[in-house]
């Protein structure tokens, strides 16, 4: 059982096979409480997700109950997505990661990396992701409609528009081979602002496709009103098995 990346309870299984009749498997549990050199709390990893605007400050705790050390170094490969900052909190037994969201939009994936003066602990690796919304959020982003299988029903898809400012908006344009899709917007119920794109195939207007290629990327492209000139991009695959 390799104890490497792990810290606090931890519980790991195996099973057994074997040819006796009466007992053919067993499983075999080892648990135990890791205490690392260096911990990490409340973890190693930090998730951003939702409005630039909205995001806070997350913090890790890195603290030591054994032998001190002193953080030598720190660098990321998202310098343009975040800022970051060491603070010490008790010099020589716990230090405070800060780090701050800087996209406006978009989605990213990288690690912070943390040089220390300990022999057996001279790294420790955070791992920051981000799930960054503009003001016109799209949900899904991608999605499978028409017939998946030979017996099966003519399958639509929906995709959400939704202002994550809650103010009123229209979807001035949406762009799409009609001859492949048909979709109709409906406005959110409930008082909700947005609105429900309801995406009809038409798969019965498909090309005969050769064996082994039965999927079409048909593009949806979105405008509103909230935001001039920008374009939301919802990947389509038509199905036609």
């Amino acid at each position: 059982m390799s104890l490497k990346g792990f810290q606090g309870n931890v519980q790991k299984s195996a099973g057994v096979f074997s040819n006796d009749p009466m007992n053919p498997r067993t499983t075999l549990v080892m648990k135990g409480k890791i205490r690392t050199l260096i911990e990490t709390r409340p973890g190693s990893t930090i998730f951003f997700q939702g409005q630039a605007e909205q995001l806070e400050v997350k913090t890790i705790d890195l603290t030591t109950v054994s032998k001190p050390f002193e953080i030598t170094g720190v660098e990321s490969s998202l310098e343009d997505r975040i800022a970051y900052e060491i603070k010490t909190i008790e010099a020589g037994k716990h230090y405070r990661l800060e780090v701050k969201n800087r996209a406006k939009e978009g989605t990213y994936r990288g690690v912070i990396r943390i040089s220390t003066d300990m022999a057996r602990k001279p790294e420790i690796l955070i791992r920051v992701a981000g799930n960054i919304e503009g003001v016109i959020s799209i949900r899904p982003q991608s999605l499978a409609v028409g017939r998946l299988g030979a017996n099966q029903p003519l399958r639509s898809g929906k995709v959400l528009v939704i202002n994550n400012l809650n103010r009123p908006f229209k979807i001035t344009r949406m762009t799409y081979d009609a001859s492949l899709l048909e979709v109709v917007p409906k406005p959110l119920p409930n008082g909700r602002v947005g609105y429900s794109l309801e995406v009809i195939p038409k798969p019965e207007n498909l090309p005969n496709l050769p064996p082994g290629d039965q999927r079409r990327e048909v593009k949806l492209v979105i405008e509103t009103s909230a935001e001039a000139q920008k374009q939301h991009e919802v990947k389509v695959y038509l199905i036609k098995r």
